[in-house]
């Protein structure tokens, strides 16, 4: 089987997945597909959707049970700071400098990493890769951009989404050329 059709098989492993609630499982396939094709525009959108979900608390950062064993999460894990006084601290977290009042919890820390490996990737595939005319990996940038607090920046990524299906071509850029479709 070619490395192709290994990454199709996942991307589309993990797009059923995920849409038979197990994020989880679908996490793992659109890593797989990753790992052979960095630049894959499905496999980055997918796997940027469960990272803002994890993000977002729609969904747990690990899986509940995980082969057969429960995971280490299901238990709680010893804050430095109640959920109180952390909230109460939080718009004080002004320098980068260690301290007991910058201390982040460490679910806290990735959650904000899911945020921002989403955003870098749809950041990167959007403006770099092969994903710059992929009105789903543009959607899926705003909804980074809204979960950063970047409202000014989503808003404009979401016209840019109105208009790339506004000029969206019946067929893709792939079947004009030589031994395609030719006008």
């Amino acid at each position: 089987m070619s490395i192709e059709t290994q990454v199709t098989d996942s991307v589309q492993r993990g797009e059923l997945l995920q849409s038979q609630s197990s994020p989880h499982e679908a996490l793992a396939d659109f890593e797989k597909a990753l790992s052979h094709f960095p630049d894959h525009p499905l496999a980055i959108v997918g796997l940027s959707n469960i990272l803002l979900d994890i993000y977002c608390k729609v969904i747990p950062p690990e899986s509940l049970h995980e082969h057969g064993v429960s995971s280490t999460l299901s238990t709680p894990l010893p804050t430095l700071l109640s959920t109180t006084e952390a909230d109460a601290r939080k718009p004080h977290l002004a320098s980068s400098a260690p301290s007991a009042e910058n201390q982040v919890s460490p679910p806290e820390l990735n959650r904000l990493a899911a945020r921002d490996r989403a955003h870098g990737l749809l950041s990167s595939l959007t403006k770099l890769g092969s994903g710059w005319d992929y009105s789903e990996a543009w959607f899926a940038l705003a909804r980074s951009y809204e979960e950063c607090g970047q409202i000014e920046k989503a808003m404009e990524v979401l016209w840019w989404c109105v208009e790339l299906e506004d000029t969206h071509p019946t067929r893709g850029w792939s079947s004009v050329g030589v031994g395609g479709f030719v006008l």
